[in-house]
């Protein structure tokens, strides 16, 4: 292999990519995953299931990469031709694997189902090919050497090919660079923001960002509906400056910052609910569910959420939160006065710490011109009282959905952190993220 930084190329093999039946997750998967081991995705590629295609791009691949990552077309359906275009690729035929064979009729037996002919074949691999391990499918990885760097043949199933590259190449690719010497020495921090655009945001770290970057220090910047996230990546001994570069940047942007981790503001959160020990329930009526289920979607949730209504007509509001049917009929489901009554009713029905909630108008109908299509409000009452705020978001539906649980999520967060702050002793320091 060739010295420095290793050239990593991805190949993404289906149909479905390219009619937009499925969307490529898995690229954005690996190429997290190998920028932050240090090493360059250089293409990520989306093929045709047909022979021509892949052989295509399999060869302009290697011509430019040390390692050729490929995910799909490795089923028993006749579609899936990826072995069969790869024995032709690399001058080598099918062989069947016995203990391979065994494994994937256990894996049919202990789900009760039938083995075809079909699932057994999916034994036969290339022969020069080193299979890699799938406790968690049929088909078995192959990794091929060739000249000038290494050709990887992964299932499309994410968490197929998650669990194959975490435990069988990342391990594999670290031994040879080792070996040569070229293992990376490279470091990553993040932090996000809430609140202000990414144009703003470099505007405010300008002159630092010009430092930094002499120092071999450098900033992304990961703009999301509601939210920016800034990645600071240091090299070879701009590492060592790394976490004191990333504490000047969270000072220059502290107005901003609403987790100093760069973790998604659900998750930041929970974190910090955990730690300090309090609970929180949630009403929804525009999102239908929508913060609850971020919420849960993290492991460890049942340590703080206690659980949550949907809420999505006005009867529902007066009869599972006792909102007041007054409220609405005066001031309108959406307003500030029935958000502070959900959010009430929600940490009184479940004895939470903190109560949450979101009522608005996501559209693409049902705006008006006092309250047009975008506007929410959120409210979260705690043990310091009750806030409320109104955001008027854009007419997208799907937008406003997602903006709103990351900006209740933020309240919710705003909110757990004055209780933290008040509830210090004189001489304390609140815990942040």
């Amino acid at each position: 292999m060739a010295s420095g930084r290793l050239l990593v190329e991805i190949l993404s093999i289906g149909d479905e990519l390219l009619m937009g039946q499925t969307v490529n997750t898995n690229a954005a998967w690996m190429g997290h995953l190998l920028e932050n081991e240090g090493w360059r995705v250089n293409r990520c590629v989306a093929v045709s299931d047909e022979e021509e295609a892949i052989v295509d791009a399999l060869k302009d691949a290697e011509s430019r990469a040390e390692l050729v990552l490929i995910t799909g077309g490795l089923g028993p359906t006749r579609d899936d031709i990826t072995k069969h275009v790869l024995c032709q690729h690399f001058g080598t035929q099918l062989v069947r694997h016995p203990e391979i064979e065994n494994r994937i009729v256990s894996w049919f037996e202990r789900r009760g189902r039938p083995v075809l002919q079909v699932n057994r074949d999916q034994a036969l691999l290339p022969q020069s090919c080193k299979p890699l391990d799938n406790p968690l499918g049929t088909a078995s990885g192959m990794w091929f050497d060739r000249p000038g760097g290494v050709t990887v043949s992964m299932p499309g199933v994410p968490y197929e090919m998650e669990h194959i590259m975490e435990h069988g190449v990342i391990p594999a690719m670290r031994s040879q660079l080792e070996l040569q010497g070229r293992l990376p020495k490279r470091g990553h921090m993040s932090l996000l923001t809430m609140g202000t655009g990414e144009s703003q945001l470099a505007l405010t770290l300008g002159d630092m960002e010009e430092e930094l970057e002499r120092g071999g220090i450098k900033l992304a910047y990961l703009p999301s509906p509601g939210s920016v996230r800034i990645r600071l990546t240091a090299e070879g001994e701009a590492v060592q400056q790394l976490a004191q570069a990333h504490a000047a940047v969270l000072d220059r942007l502290s107005d901003w910052v609403v987790s100093e981790t760069g973790v998604p503001i659900d998750e930041a959160l929970g974190q910090f609910l955990v730690s300090q020990g309090h609970t929180l329930a949630v009403a929804e009526s525009c999102t239908g569910g929508a913060l609850g289920a971020a919420l849960v979607s993290r492991a460890g949730a049942s340590a703080f959420f206690l659980g949550g209504v949907q809420c999505y007509s006005n009867a529902a509001k007066e009869q599972l939160l006792a909102v007041d049917g007054a409220l609405i009929s005066e001031f309108g489901a959406v307003s500030e006065e029935v958000a502070v009554a959900m959010a009430q009713g929600a940490r009184k029905k479940f004895g939470a710490d903190f109560g949450v909630s979101i009522t608005g108008i996501a559209g693409p109908d049902g705006g008006s011109d006092l309250k047009p299509v975008g506007t929410v409000y959120m409210a979260c009452e705690g043990p310091l009282g009750v806030m409320c705020v109104r955001h008027q978001f854009g007419r997208d539906r799907t937008r406003n959905l997602s903006m709103s649980v990351r900006a209740a999520a933020q309240l919710a967060l705003k909110a757990a952190r004055e209780w933290a702050i008040e509830s210090k002793p004189a001489s304390g320091v609140a815990d942040s993220l």
